[in-house]
């Protein structure tokens, strides 16, 4: 039987400071886009009793509802950025097995945490950019530093003539869509019949990588071993 209660709010600490307070807040908006994938689900009333605390204290913090729903996905994009640097990091200093790796850790992410992933593209359900909370620039710089990533590893290629892209920011647009399309596809297709090293060749058209040898084609055979 599905157990309706909802989860026991956190204990009241009176004496939070304010950054420890704004943190609270944010970890309490972020449980609750991982539990819900929609960001409908932060209310002030939710946020608060998730915290623990009051809900007038929030305005402390953020001007309003939104406010609070782009810090979390802004935590959201942050842990996406770390976990596709620590890949990269273990990765070497292979230009192809270092892309991989990127690859990799994006569509590892989105397998491991479904519901957030929904949220941090387009469930987060903000209203439409305003000049106060949150702005056109706000919405814009989301995913930044992952888009930097793509982009520099795709230069590492070109340089080592693994790639014939000459364009790296538009070879990483183009890389984070298909990346994207896979995660989404992979996540509400589960029933369908994955051929595999899908992502491999997904991966290899979109980065326009060309066929360096062995050493390449062993990376994409370690990554097509993981992947649907």
């Amino acid at each position: 039987m599905a157990n309706d209660q909802a989860p026991p709010a956190r204990a009241r600490n009176p004496r939070d400071g304010g950054s420890r307070l704004r943190e609270r807040i944010v970890a309490a908006a972020a449980e609750l886009l991982d539990e819900t994938g929609d960001g409908t689900a932060i209310s002030l009333r939710s946020v608060a009793r998730r915290a623990g605390i009051a809900a007038p204290s929030i305005y402390r913090h953020f001007p309003d509802r939104s406010a609070i729903v782009l810090a979390a996905v802004r935590r959201a994009f942050a842990e996406l950025e770390a976990a596709l640097r620590h890949g990269l990091a273990a990765a070497g200093d292979d230009p192809r097995r270092r892309l991989f790796a990127v690859c990799d850790g994006y569509l590892d992410f989105a397998r491991w945490h479904p519901e957030r992933y929904r949220a941090m593209f387009g469930r987060a359900r903000m209203p439409a950019p305003s000049g106060t909370s949150p702005t056109a620039a706000d919405l814009a710089a989301l995913g930044d530093g992952c888009l930097t990533l793509l982009r520099e590893v795709l230069e590492e290629c070109a340089r080592a003539g693994h790639t014939t892209s000459a364009e790296p920011i538009t070879g990483a647009v183009a890389l984070w869509l298909g990346l994207h399309g896979l995660a989404h596809q992979s996540a509400v297709s589960t029933n369908f019949a994955w051929p595999a090293g899908t992502a491999r060749r997904v991966i290899t058209a979109l980065a326009h990588l060309n066929d360096t040898g062995a050493r390449g084609r062993c990376v994409e055979t370690e990554i097509e071993a993981r992947r649907p």
